[in-house]
């Protein structure tokens, strides 16, 4: 299956020294050069240490920037409300019959599920890895906790739901 990242899982994981958690449950991540600009170029420019993190999975080659075709960038699908980034994810998303879709952002995955994408977002990254054990519901709580210290906005219905899903046993 192809993994398209938008910037926010990215960001935010790396943000928390987890952004390993894509590598060990997808191998591969592929992002849109526009991507890549708003999560490493600006972010290498604002002195964010998320964006090295982020660099770092490119150069090892885990991460994959992809330059969408002046065909597929010049579709006029209209998607008001969004950033480039946003929108690259949506028309590269569509270049591919079987891809799962991390965007965290709530008007952009409505857009992505009206399209038929299969779209999940960060904290299905950290629920996934439980399910596969590549970490404990002790160490996804503390990340969850730290995400949102870190600015990640989640509901807090949302939040108390998953919460009580990681109670420990």
């Amino acid at each position: 299956m192809i993994v398209i990242s938008n910037a926010s899982p990215l960001i935010y994981l790396a943000k928390v020294n987890r952004l390993h958690l894509l590598k060990d449950l997808f191998e591969k991540i592929i992002i849109p050069m526009e991507v890549y600009d708003e999560v490493v170029t600006r972010g290498l420019k604002d002195s964010f240490s998320d964006a090295r993190i982020v660099e770092n999975a490119v150069k090892n080659g885990w991460i994959e920037v992809v330059k969408l075709s002046e065909s597929i960038r010049k579709n006029e699908i209209n998607f008001k409300g969004l950033d480039y980034g946003e929108i690259a994810i949506l028309k590269l998303a569509g270049t591919y019959s079987n891809s799962l879709v991390l965007i965290d952002d709530a008007s952009a995955r409505k857009i992505a599920e009206s399209l038929g994408y299969n779209v999940k977002g960060t904290l299905y990254v950290i629920l996934l890895a439980i399910r596969k054990k590549i970490i404990s519901k002790k160490i996804a709580h503390e990340i969850i906790n730290r995400l949102i210290s870190s600015g990640f906005r989640i509901s807090i219905e949302l939040y108390l739901k998953i919460i009580k899903s990681l109670a420990l046993d």
